[in-house]
């Protein structure tokens, strides 16, 4: 078990890396998108339509992928009013029942996610006629994300989250 916990958390950390460097690149993508957007409209006076399919394809990838890093760091939006007057012990049990439910929302994702990828297969978006699945697999990809971060954290003994 402790190679799988080892073996789960290193994981879960590396990819959690990754997340980070990848919103960080979106976040930089999509403000210089929306800049660009913004300059052409007010400065040149000639309105761009791709600006707004790049952002919003960017701007998906990056609140998902930072919700994923969100369940890897504990930083996820809770209230502890009630939580913080409990015994350890049932604080502790409390927080692993919440880990889990995340967790069964990170597999609603994947499977949600596919479905969605699976019936817009064809699609392509209005302007530049990517494929959705660029925007669309944000959702499964990040899924799994969200199951092995809530996983590494189940089985880390004693983590509170």
């Amino acid at each position: 078990m402790k190679v799988v916990r080892a073996v789960l958390g290193k994981i879960s950390a590396f990819l959690a890396r990754a997340s980070g460097i990848i919103v960080v690149v979106l976040c930089i993508g999509l403000v210089v998108s929306l800049l660009t957007s913004v300059f052409f409209r007010y400065v040149i006076g000639q309105a761009l339509s791709w600006p707004e399919e790049i952002s919003l394809i960017l701007f998906t990838w990056l609140v998902l992928l930072a919700g994923s890093l969100g369940v890897h760091e504990g930083f996820h939006v809770r209230l502890t009013i009630v939580t913080d007057r409990l015994p350890r012990n049932l604080k502790l049990i409390l927080e692993r029942l919440t880990t889990a439910a995340i967790g069964a929302f990170g597999v609603i994702m994947i499977y949600s996610g596919y479905d969605l990828v699976q019936r817009t297969a064809e699609h392509l978006t209005p302007t530049l006629r990517l494929s959705l699945d660029w925007l669309n697999y944000a959702a499964p990809v990040c899924g799994v994300l969200i199951c092995l971060h809530a996983l590494a954290a189940l089985v880390k003994p004693g983590k509170e989250i």
